[in-house]
C-alpha cells in the first residue's frame, strides 16, 4: 500500500542537517550543469581600456556554445558603436567575416522601428547597437549568444539584444532609447574557412572602452 502519510514524528529536525548537505555535494559546477550555464570570467572595467577580449584559455573544446553579458558599457569617445571582433588564432589576426544584419527599436513615444545599418558584411566585426553615449548614467547593456564557436564544419553564428541609453536624462518618454537586435552568421577568413574560434574581442568603432562588465558564460550542451 502507497504511503500517504508521514507523521511529524518521523521528521526530527535532528534527521536532517546542514552537515548533510555539505557545499562538496552541492557545488557551483552541479548547479551550473543544471541551469545550463557556466560563469567563465568576469571583466570590470573602471578605466579606460583599448578593448577587452575573451582568449583561448576559457574558450576551449570544453563548450561549443557562449554567451556573454555586457552591464553598463560606454566609450571614451561619444557616439560610437560597439563591435565584437572574432579570431582563429588568439588574437593574432581579427580577420573574421561575418554576415549580419541589425534592427532598431525606439522605447519611448515614438515607437519607431526598421532596420539598421552596420559596419558591413565585408567588415572583420559584428555591430552590436549604434551611436553608445558616452556621459554619464548612459552607455549599453547587451546579452550575445555565439553558436558553435568550436565547431570546424558547417558555419557558427551569433544572435544578439541590447539596450542604449540615449536621453534617460530627460526622464520617462522624453528623448530616444533604443533596444537593437541582430544576428549573424560567421564566415572565416575565407569561404572555405571552418577552423574554431578561440578569442573574443569588444570595443568601441573610436576611443577606449571606459567602462562595463563583461561576463562570458559557457553553454552546457544537453
Amino acid at each position: 500500500m502507497a504511503l500517504t502519510k508521514v507523521r511529524t514524528s518521523g521528521m526530527a529536525d535532528s534527521a536532517i542537517t546542514t552537515a548533510k548537505i555539505a557545499d562538496s555535494n552541492i557545488t557551483n559546477a552541479k548547479l551550473s550543469d543544471t541551469f545550463g550555464m557556466v560563469h567563465l570570467n568576469t571583466t570590470t572595467v573602471s578605466s579606460g581600456v583599448a578593448n577587452v577580449t575573451f582568449s583561448s584559455s576559457l574558450i576551449t573544446d570544453t563548450y561549443m556554445d557562449y554567451k556573454v553579458t555586457i552591464r553598463f558599457a560606454a566609450g571614451a569617445t561619444n557616439g560610437q558603436a560597439l563591435l565584437v571582433y572574432l579570431s582563429d588564432n588568439n588574437g593574432t589576426a581579427y580577420d573574421i567575416y561575418a554576415e549580419q544584419h541589425m534592427r532598431y527599436h525606439d522605447l519611448k513615444a515614438s515607437l519607431a522601428s526598421g532596420n539598421a545599418g552596420t559596419t558591413g558584411n565585408s567588415a572583420f566585426n559584428v555591430q552590436l547597437g549604434a551611436g553608445t553615449e558616452s556621459t554619464a548614467n548612459k552607455g549599453i547593456n547587451a546579452t550575445i549568444t555565439f553558436i558553435g564557436l568550436r565547431q570546424t564544419t558547417g558555419f557558427k553564428a551569433l544572435r544578439y539584444d541590447c539596450i542604449g541609453a540615449h536621453d534617460n536624462d530627460g526622464g520617462h518618454n522624453t528623448g530616444n532609447d533604443y533596444w537593437w537586435e541582430g544576428a549573424a552568421k560567421i564566415i572565416g577568413s575565407s569561404n572555405s574557412d571552418r577552423t574554431a574560434i578561440n578569442n573574443l574581442k569588444f570595443q568601441f568603432a573610436s576611443g577606449n572602452v571606459a567602462q562595463g562588465t563583461f561576463s562570458l558564460y559557457g553553454i552546457v550542451a544537453s
